[in-house]
């Protein structure tokens, strides 16, 4: 993946396709290759661009606590290295908080806005059910263990195996370090956009699973409900990770919501 030089940090990205540029930020312990799948449908009509967040993938991992402000400077870090006056943002469980703070700070930047499984600041979340809770809070250095663990509780509970266990080979390999990783974690934790919210410009579509056990729907409610004129969506039978348990739904939708078309229940 080509490198961009942001903020002192070598942020690594993939892009594909012309026309509109479409930001994808990933959340944890999420990287650009994530988005392949969906990456290369929505490259179809646009110029799709994903990336590594400070601290996990290729890029540089710098000494934490991160914040989810000091993570959308860098995502307007790389639209400036790219050329990118204004984008649409799709942003991911951490990458969501991103983008709030990216559309609240440079609201010239960001044409469209899709909030994927994310939140407004845990004192605002619905809870996490305990046995998510207990496996995030897991205490290892066996990165795969890790994943092997989590994973599950990033998909519905009715996941195909096959596609599960496919997710948890790639994510064993995906390897993050250690300190970027509980940086990040660090971000979600004083994330807190809430009473901000209604500031927010640009058009908004809020997506979910309704079996996210990650971060529940609910909490998808609360921004929906603080977003001035917000669309929500729930997908049905679907969990954190909708955009690879459902990616023909979330094309679907996405595609709607971006040209301006009315996203479908």
């Amino acid at each position: 993946m080509p490198t961009a030089r942001v903020n002192n940090v070598e942020l690594h990205y993939d892009e594909r396709g012309d026309g509109p540029p479409l930001l994808l930020i990933p959340g944890i312990p999420a990287v650009a290759s994530d988005w392949a799948t969906l990456a290369e449908r929505m490259s179809e009509s646009r110029r799709a661009i994903a990336y590594d967040n400070r601290g996990s993938g290729s890029s540089t991992v710098t000494p934490g606590p991160y914040t989810t402000a000091q993570l959308a400077v860098d995502a307007i870090g790389l639209l400036d290295h790219l050329g990118i006056e204004r984008a649409d943002v799709f942003g991911m469980s951490l990458g969501g908080m991103i983008a709030q703070e990216l559309a609240l700070s440079w609201p010239d930047r960001v044409r469209r806005l899709v909030l994927g499984c994310t939140h407004a600041g845990v004192r605002h979340a619905a809870r996490q059910p305990r046995p998510t809770a207990e496996a995030f809070a897991m205490e290892t250095d066996d990165w795969a263990l890790r994943m092997r663990t989590l994973a599950p509780f990033a998909f519905s509970r009715g996941v195909d195996p096959a596609l599960l266990e496919g997710f948890i080979e790639k994510k064993s390999r995906d390897v993050q370090d250690a300190e970027g990783y509980r940086a990040q974690i660090r971000a979600v934790l004083a994330h807190d956009t809430y009473d901000r919210l209604d500031q927010i410009e640009a058009p908004t579509l809020v997506i979910t699973g309704d079996d996210d056990q990650v971060i529940p729907a609910e909490s998808s409610e609360v921004l929906h409900e603080r977003i001035r004129g917000s669309v929500l969506r729930v997908i049905t039978n679907a969990g954190h990770v909708f955009f690879i348990e459902r990616p023909d739904e979330t094309e679907r939708v996405l595609t709607e919501f971006l040209s301006g078309a009315p996203v479908a229940p």
